[in-house]
């Protein structure tokens, strides 16, 4: 059995990208994604959810940055000067060792799974903003919190041998990315409880997603339960001058729309037909 779950990062993150991945959806090969709760553009992407009823959605644990969606008070040791999280990928793995923080991280991704379900979102999923879940204790508590709500993981599991052989060459320091996600789940965590999906595409070609790249992964799916993490959306320049005090901009911003085209060039789902693949979500 080959399934391939295709998911897309950053649901909710801004109207323009929440209208590109059910674009990515509906005319396309995106199977699942990812929901930002504590963005402007909930809205829209709960929107996206509900008139998409085969579209797998999760909840995109964050506590990089932006506002947290409990009160300021509730959640101080994640957050700077400003109120905001502090969005330093490194910061959160130091403090992360404080039992402080750590039960401010669990009450905050709480929250935020609790606001998708009243929204009436059927969450399948959880996975984390910026792969800041690689830091143990934070890794752990999603572990627990995916138990409890009976929903998927993502493990950061991309099997670097299978990419350099089969995938589009990537740049050395993506394919560097991937490797140190592996080894901090591999070594760190051991991955317990990580449920039923096997491996992890994306990180080494994150950003350079094409159709080249989209063919020889169903070409070549292994067998068994596999996640593809892409990033389409659509570019809206003043959407995202309004957002950038909030959420900034990253470099991936400006390859949203070519991610777009790859996941929609072709009818994917008759191409994954034809090699046995079988598209689907965390749920189905």
């Amino acid at each position: 059995m080959k399934k391939l779950i295709i998911n897309a990062d950053d649901l909710g993150l801004s109207r323009a990208v929440s209208r590109g991945i059910e674009t990515a959806h509906r005319q396309g090969a995106v199977t699942s994604a990812s929901l930002l709760v504590n963005f402007p553009a909930f809205a829209a992407g709960v929107r996206v959810a509900r008139d998409n009823p085969r579209l797998g959605v999760g909840v995109h644990l964050n506590i990089i940055r932006g506002a947290p969606a409990l009160a300021a008070e509730k959640v101080k040791p994640l957050l700077g000067g400003d109120g905001k999280f502090t969005g330093n990928f490194w910061e959160i793995g130091r403090r992360g060792k404080s039992a402080e923080f750590l039960a401010a991280a669990a009450a905050e991704y709480r929250a935020q799974i609790e606001k998708a379900l009243a929204a009436g979102v059927a969450i399948d999923h959880l996975d984390f903003e910026k792969h800041h879940g690689v830091w143990r204790p934070l890794y752990e508590i999603g572990r627990q919190l995916a138990a409890e709500y009976r929903v998927g993981l993502r493990v950061y599991r991309e099997p670097l041998f299978f990419v350099w052989r089969h995938l589009s060459f990537p740049t050395a320091s993506a394919l560097a990315a991937s490797a140190r996600l592996w080894l901090y789940q591999r070594y760190a965590h051991r991955q317990r409880g990580a449920g039923a999906v096997n491996y992890f595409f994306g990180q080494s070609h994150i950003g350079r997603l094409d159709e080249k790249f989209m063919l020889a992964l169903i070409a070549n799916c292994p067998t068994g339960v596999s996640e593809l993490m892409c990033h389409p959306g659509l570019r809206d320049e003043a959407e995202e001058t309004a957002l950038a005090p909030l959420v900034g901009k990253t470099w991936i911003t400006a390859r949203r729309d070519r991610e777009l085209a790859a996941l929609t060039a072709r009818d994917w789902r008759a191409v994954a037909d034809e090699y046995g693949v079988t598209l689907g979500t965390f749920g189905v």
